[in-house]
């Protein structure tokens, strides 16, 4: 249960510097807020870059806060967006001819695993993308990417009888060809379950909060994903001797501990309707209390090595940096960019762009109220705060002796 607790804490966007990113605001008996900042940073004057907001997230909040910041980035030409996605799902890189055949390739599978999941079988990019967005908004934006393949062209759709065929025609650009790359999608099966909700969706749930990767408006065509892929990840920590697959499975809900963290919130429902809210209010006024605590997140370090953080916040912040560093060479219209990641990412973000050659420097900041507990209206009392205040101490405290304890071992085989 340690582990859950630190991976869904860090899943969240805790941040370590809450001083700077996240904050949790308290007026005694009127209300508790987590706030999270969002800064504006511009260049030199003479460099002609783009403004670019670092713009911190926690994935779970209040409604109002996902529109306040939709509202934000409406104003931005470009946003760069946190998100492990599958293989294929950013526009391609490739320069060898192998390695084109081999990204092609990989989209293409994409594209056939969606169009597996879907109900319709679209004869274009848009119909697609349209049925796609249904199932999860960011879909949309994945395979317009995957339908253009590595040498630039678009790829062909075909109905066929059992499901849809995506061709791309290869290094040689004519279809009916040998150098053909073909993908065929099998038809979605009747009364096939959806995919499951993870920890944070069924914990927004829980506690009449939303989901933000349901709540932005991820569809939106000047939204870029720009994060690493679930195979990247899984070699970056693989390299470090570390296996991403308990992370992925912790919070996709398939694991046992998930498992059990699902029961108890669906008990969240049934203990408000016997306290008047007092069970959800109190779940979240210990969201607050937590994310807002410094260090939380360097119990990962301590729980699972170093290498966890490099990969999770260090490595995953080089692909939007350097996306940016690709708007600045390639494309001079750009005006403005969002980069919009998790709070735990944005004091290595900062920093990296305030070291950045076109001299960027903060110019703006504003504060956003993700989480909120109205303490006028609600059933918790100034004794159950308190308890709850001296619980997350003791919690902490527990967590943070156990994960010392955990890396005593390690310290002594590197000896």
């Amino acid at each position: 249960m340690i582990h859950v607790t630190v991976l869904l804490l860090a899943s969240l966007g805790a941040a370590d510097d809450p001083g700077g990113w996240i904050r949790a605001v308290n007026e005694p008996e009127v209300r508790s807020v987590l706030e999270i900042a969002s800064r504006r940073y511009e260049g030199e004057p003479v460099s002609e870059v783009p403004t670019v907001w670092l713009v911190g997230v926690t994935h779970i909040g209040d409604a109002a806060y996902y529109e306040a910041l939709s509202d934000l980035l409406s104003n931005v030409d470009v946003v760069l967006y946190e998100s492990v996605m599958p293989d294929g799902a950013r526009p391609h890189q490739a320069t060898s001819e192998r390695s084109r055949r081999a990204s092609t390739r990989i989209g293409l599978e994409l594209l056939s695993t969606i169009a597996s999941r879907t109900d319709e079988r679209p004869s274009g990019v848009e119909d697609f993308a349209a049925a796609a967005n249904a199932i999860d908004l960011r879909m949309g934006n994945w395979i317009r990417a995957a339908s253009i393949d590595a040498w630039g062209r678009p790829v062909r759709y075909e109905p066929t009888d059992s499901g849809l065929s995506f061709t791309s025609a290869g290094p040689d650009g004519l279809q009916g060809t040998d150098d053909d790359i073909v993908e065929t999608s099998e038809p979605k099966e009747a009364g096939s379950a959806g995919p499951e909700r993870n920890l944070q969706a069924a914990l927004a749930d829980a506690l009449g909060l939303r989901y933000q990767l349901e709540s932005m408006p991820y569809a939106e065509a000047n939204w870029r994903v720009s994060d690493l892929s679930v195979g990247e990840i899984q070699a970056a920590f693989a390299r470090r001797g570390m296996e991403f697959d308990m992370l992925g499975d912790m919070l996709s809900g398939s694991s046992i501990p998930a498992q059990l963290i699902n029961m108890m919130l669906g008990l969240i429902s049934i203990g408000d309707s016997l306290s008047g809210g007092a069970v959800s209010d109190g779940v979240k006024m210990m969201l607050v209390e937590l994310l807002g605590t410094p260090g939380v997140l360097d119990m990962t370090d301590r729980q699972f090595g170093p290498g966890f953080q490099d990969v999770i916040i260090v490595e995953r912040n080089t692909v939007p940096l350097e996306d940016l560093e690709r708007i600045i060479a390639e494309e001079p219209d750009i005006g403005s960019v969002a980069i919009l990641y998790g709070a735990a990412h944005m004091p290595d973000m900062a920093q990296r762009l305030l070291e950045h050659e076109h001299g960027y420097r903060e110019v703006d900041v504003r504060w956003d109220s993700a989480i909120g507990i109205e303490l006028a209206d609600s059933p918790l009392t100034e004794r159950d705060r308190k308890s709850i205040r001296r619980s997350i101490r003791l919690a902490l405290a527990r967590i943070k002796r156990e994960a010392r304890l955990a890396a005593e071992p390690r310290s002594s085989e590197a000896d």
